[in-house]
């Protein structure tokens, strides 16, 4: 994971958890929509989290 999205990824943490500001939040929601690598790793995250919860259900 690259510096931008390690920082990307804190930033939506800190997002849910509800400590940023309004503009800060802007900003971040603006980032991420324009970080094609980011949205492929949540991607990939993702899709890798599902796999294993249907293998674990097995």
């Amino acid at each position: 994971m690259t510096e931008k999205e390690l920082r990307l990824t804190k930033g939506i943490h800190n997002l849910v958890r509800g400590t940023l500001t309004w503009e800060e939040s802007w900003k971040l929601l603006s980032e991420v929509v324009e970080s094609k690598e980011w949205i492929i790793f949540l991607e990939i995250e993702f899709m890798l989290e599902e796999y294993f919860k249907n293998v674990n259900q097995r």
